[in-house]
């Protein structure tokens, strides 16, 4: 029973990467969509559907590809979803610009025997450039369909809808139509191996045999396979033994391989078509190439990359989080700016609770705390990433599909394949922190571009490492307190620091844990182009609702856990301090475990317990040191009582704030005379809360410039949120990802934090 018969009807979309085949997607689909990972490896798979009349059409969106060889991931998905899903239509993206790049991928989808269309897109770039492409004649020379779209605009899409259904409709009643190539000297073998393989009932019904014959001269291991898992009987190894000899005897009669003659016939067969049917009406400008000289430049290229990164991180962290530009009603009811993160964290800090005690009157108590410091922070703390994911990918966008980020990724190749990354790892480890202030969250999200599985997977292992935005308020508080006169060094070291460990850190996972080859850098320059609005909004909103719907319910689970071992057990008198109810709690018990290892460190049971409920966001590291501490914060009546939040706040901004005229003295002294200096703090970015806790740090005689210093290279490497923990296992599709990046990232920062710790205290005295 086909798919049709339930009025459904399965279209698949590939195309080789730059080709605008995403947009295509997006435009067909809308919100309709889903994204999953292919059982056993981490190419992700894209899922959308749209419907016309009373018909379904599901369309999958495989991964980007220039062929149906079988040397990487994409390549081998993409084929089997072709072979064995069998969809009714399958569309191939292809750049009107440059055609005849892309009919090498159309033949071999030809000679699958699919109902195929060809969706010719790009037709806007290719008239600024010239170009004019006869599109019947194409149509006729290849026998299939082809409709020119421009996926930016909308242009031909509808048209496109309708030779997806023309073709599905064809599909079910007749043959699809044969089509070949001739591949001169090589037709004899085809023909006999195409003869050979007819015999064998189960690939006749299964796979075009011409085709198999084509990719066993092509040495393809995956056609092998097919051949010997899908031949039922004993009859496979002699035949494979004799194309392989076949094979050898045809090299040693004309000095060249078939996998070399075959590439060479596509090549001029698609160079004729395109004399054939393109008409350049003017001489292609090259506005890239003066661009380039200075993009791509080994030096002027790194200097690019940092000045268009700080640019792209300061209007995304500062719309999300920076400039209140966001209309909002306070709780007063009066009208405000506000930004957009501060509307969120007001939503869930302000306006649920104040909603919920209008119609619940919940007694204090377990379930008041639960509901109000559990399960509605915790929905909080989730949400308030979204605006940061938005503007970080709404940016990101508009650099990809300006065709800036090809070149981001060859200027830093080189760097980063000494480290066992690759070119494309760099903007992961940007987004992640790099240069401070980013997010774990859209930068793992971020690795889907990359092809290989390898250098992927050891992405994801080293952004946590990066300078997050919720690490900052950490490091705020500790240079505030002991090394404010030198913030500027210190800023310089956290930031040369994380990259260090996570260069070196990527190096020794690929030896031990991730090993493979390094795969080489296959990329294509694509024209640069001005971005659609539609379709860059259109991918930051859909990011942002992935990661609300997937990641937020096991987010939400480790902040309700993490909630009960510091609210449980409770102290029998109503009335106990909260620094007493903590240090009974069983997060209390769990640090004094601990502390015989983290006192190596400098670390007592307190400053355990803030780095556990650090595990389910770094910024609450200060929140619980100041609970620990006996610091609850005070505000006045006029206070706002929502603030806006730090956690993303690019550090440069918080320490510029930090200008004092005395220098801090790095030895316990007399507390007023801390809190004269702590006080010239800025309040907009340390609160009043911060700052007595500062002054209680550098008041505490456990606590030196030594332990901050440990402490900011603790919390620099130690366990993912909770958040980038869930966002690890869900994109790639493995428990032990997870796992590994929590136990190497807490195994090295025990490490580290150790013997920083005993070298200098040994060096010291």
């Amino acid at each position: 029973m086909t798919m049709n018969e339930h009025n459904e009807i399965l279209a698949a979309l590939v195309g080789q990467p730059n080709s605008g085949k995403s947009t295509v997607f997006n435009y067909l689909t809308g919100l309709h969509q889903t994204v999953a990972n292919y059982p056993g490896v981490t190419v992700t798979k894209k899922s959308g559907h749209y419907h016309d009349g009373q018909r379904r059409i599901e369309v999958v969106d495989l991964p980007g590809t220039y062929s149906l060889t079988s040397y990487s991931q994409e390549e081998r998905v993409t084929r089997d979803f072709l072979l064995l899903e069998r969809p009714e239509a399958v569309v191939i993206v292809v750049d009107a610009s440059n055609l005849r790049r892309h009919l090498y991928f159309v033949f071999q989808l030809l000679e699958l025997q699919i109902p195929l269309v060809i969706c010719l897109n790009m037709t806007d770039i290719a008239r600024r450039r010239g170009i004019s492409i006869d599109v019947p004649k194409l149509e006729k020379t290849l026998g299939v369909p082809v409709v020119p779209t421009n996926g930016r605009t909308g242009e031909g899409l509808e048209e496109l809808r309708q030779q997806i259904n023309t073709v599905s409709a064809k599909h079910d009643h007749e043959t699809p139509p044969t089509w070949k190539i001739d591949y001169g000297t090589l037709e004899p073998l085809i023909e006999e191996f195409d003869a050979a393989l007819s015999q064998k009932e189960p690939l006749v019904q299964d796979f075009p045999t011409r085709w198999l014959a084509v990719k066993l001269l092509e040495n393809d291991r995956e056609a092998r396979r097919i051949v010997q898992h899908h031949t039922h009987d004993k009859d496979w190894e002699p035949l494979l033994e004799s194309c392989i000899k076949k094979v050898d005897e045809y090299e040693a009669k004309s000095g060249d391989s078939p996998r070399k003659t075959i590439a060479s016939q596509r090549n001029t067969l698609a160079e004729t078509i395109e004399k054939e049917i393109v008409r350049r009406t003017s001489v292609p400008r090259r506005n890239s190439d003066s661009f380039d000289r200075i993009l791509c430049h080994p030096l002027l290229g790194l200097a690019s990359v940092a000045a268009i990164m700080f640019v792209v991180f300061e209007f995304a962290f500062n719309l999300a989080d920076g400039w209140s530009w966001f209309p909002w009603i306070s709780e007063e009811g009066s009208f405000e700016w506000n930004t957009p993160l501060g509307a969120v964290d007001s939503v869930f800090s302000v306006w649920i609770p104040a909603l919920l005690d209008s119609c619940f009157r919940i007694p204090e108590g377990d379930l008041h705390s639960l509901i109000y410091n559990g399960i509605i922070a915790g929905v909080g703390g989730v949400l308030t990433f979204v605006p940061t994911i938005f503007f970080i990918f709404l940016f990101m966008s508009i650099l990809e599909q300006s065709g800036y980020i090809a070149r981001v990724v060859v200027v830093l190749d080189r760097l980063m394949r000494i480290f066992g990354l690759h070119g494309q790892s760099i903007l992961p480890m940007i987004l992640g922190g790099g240069i401070v202030g980013g997010c774990a969250l859209p930068a793992v999200m971020a690795t889907r571009s990359m092809r290989e599985q390898r250098e992927r997977i050891l992405t994801i292992m080293v952004v946590p490492i990066m300078n997050c935005g919720a690490k900052v308020p950490v490091y705020a508080l500790l240079i505030s307190a002991f090394f404010l006169s030198y913030k500027g060094l210190m800023l310089a070291s956290i930031i040369l620091i994380s990259w260090a460990i996570a260069l070196i850190a990527a190096l020794i996972l690929g030896k031990l844990f991730i090993r493979g080859e390094s795969s080489p850098l296959i990329i294509e320059l694509p024209t640069y182009q001005i971005p659609g609005l539609r379709d860059v909004l259109f991918t930051a909103s859909l990011q942002s609702w992935w990661f609300v719907k997937k990641a937020g319910t096991i987010i939400l689970a480790v902040n309700v856990f993490l909630w009960v071992l510091m609210y449980y057990p409770r102290p029998a008198n109503p009335d106990t301090e909260p620094a007493a109810q903590l240090a009974g709690s069983y997060a209390a018990q769990l640090g004094r475990v601990f502390e015989p290892v983290s006192q190596y460190a400098g670390f007592d049971w307190r400053d355990n317990v803030a780095l556990i409920g650090g595990f389910a966001a770094k910024e609450v590291i200060v929140s619980t040191m100041a609970t620990m501490y006996g610091i609850e914060e005070e505000q006045e009546p006029e206070e706002e009582e929502t603030k806006q939040s730090v956690n993303k706040m690019p550090i440069t901004e918080i320490t510029e704030t930090m200008e004092t005229t005395e220098t801090m003295k790095t030895t316990t002294g007399n507390e007023q005379e801390s809190i004269r200096e702590i006080e010239k703090i800025d309040t907009e970015n340390l609160d009043n809360q911060g700052k007595r806790l500062a002054v209680r740090l550098r008041t505490e005689k456990n606590w030196t410039p030594l332990k901050a210093f440990v402490l900011i290279l603790f919390v620099m490497i130690y366990n993912p949120c909770a958040a980038t923990c869930a966002v690890i296992w869900r994109e790639t599709g493995h428990i032990k990802y997870m796992l590994l990046a929590m136990a190497y990232t807490n195994g090295l920062a025990v490490l580290v934090a150790v013997t920083v710790y005993q070298v200098v205290s040994l060096i010291t005295g």
